[in-house]
């Protein structure tokens, strides 16, 4: 497949900002099997800077700073990427024991392996994660049967509910709640892989969304979406969705991979303003070609 993903985001402020400094997540590069072939980030008002460079996980970010007084600012990116060559199954990986992929078993220098099995801002391992995770991985299980009945389990026991989060409510609120959004799911799974010792990253990108039967395609209506990076040996990751209970195959657009939501958010920033209020407003598309 092949997507044109257009992402933008307006802020408009009651009172000007004097000066933006914006750090923007939202660039596809040639990773989990996808190839980007064209990418840009178009910010208004016109940056006086602004450069791509790699974050400290390797991934594509655009940073811009205005200094044009303004009282709206609207950061757009837009990229063209081909997916066919995503995975759409383990294939080879993951099929050795999972006892045999975890951090304690990974070589000394492998830095993926041990500090996406450590605990980040908004994934802190526990008894309770590890508990949950148990009844998918026993003995001798394959990290790839353990992960898929992982994933298939959070589909089946929590329930998608926009209005039952935060995107700072904490992962036990989460647990108890048994509710959230792709972002909540995607740190329990997280959560409970690394709490049994198996390395797993946040992944932020984009998924093709399909109307409802009947309806015709709107533009500007899809999200962003969250899902689980599995490490399964030499630098290599798998991505699992369990808010759709499937693995992230050529449907899915990688944008970023880190440690947690606050590893990568689409976009962040700072302004210079007397402004007490703001308005955000979001489009995605993301378009088969």
């Amino acid at each position: 497949m092949i997507y044109e993903v257009s992402h933008s985001t307006q802020y408009d402020y009651d009172a000007p900002v004097a000066t933006s400094f914006a750090e923007v997540r939202q660039l596809p590069d040639d990773v989990d099997g996808q190839v980007c072939v064209r990418r840009e980030v178009i910010t208004e008002p016109r940056p006086e800077h602004q450069r791509e460079h790699r974050d400290y996980f390797g991934n594509l970010t655009a940073t811009a700073v205005i200094r044009e007084r303004h009282e709206r600012l609207v950061v757009t990116s837009s990229s063209l990427v081909d997916t066919s060559a995503r995975p759409t199954t383990f294939g080879t990986h993951g099929r050795r024991p999972w006892t045999s992929y975890t951090a304690e078993r990974a070589a000394a220098d492998d830095l993926d392996a041990i500090e996406f099995s450590l605990d980040s801002a908004l994934v802190a391992r526990s008894p309770l994660l590890a508990e949950y995770a148990t009844p998918s991985f026993g003995d001798g299980v394959s990290l790839a049967d353990g992960v898929m009945s992982l994933c298939g389990r959070i589909h089946a026991d929590f329930a998608f509910d926009a209005n039952a989060t935060k995107v700072d409510t904490p992962l036990d609120e989460v647990m108890t709640l048994r509710r959230g959004v792709c972002q909540d799911f995607a740190h329990v799974m997280i959560g409970a892989l690394r709490s049994i010792g198996l390395p797993a990253s946040y992944v932020s990108g984009y998924l093709e969304t399909e109307p409802p039967p009947g309806q015709p395609r709107l533009a500007g209506v899809d999200r962003t979406h969250a899902w689980v990076g599995v490490l399964v040996g030499d630098g290599h990751w798998i991505g699992v969705d369990p808010t759709n209970d499937q693995l992230a195959g050529p449907r899915y657009v990688t944008a970023a991979r880190g440690r947690d939501y606050s590893d990568v958010p689409p976009l962040k920033g700072v302004i210079f303003t007397d402004a007490k209020k703001s308005k955000l407003t979001v489009s995605v598309d993301v378009a088969a070609q």
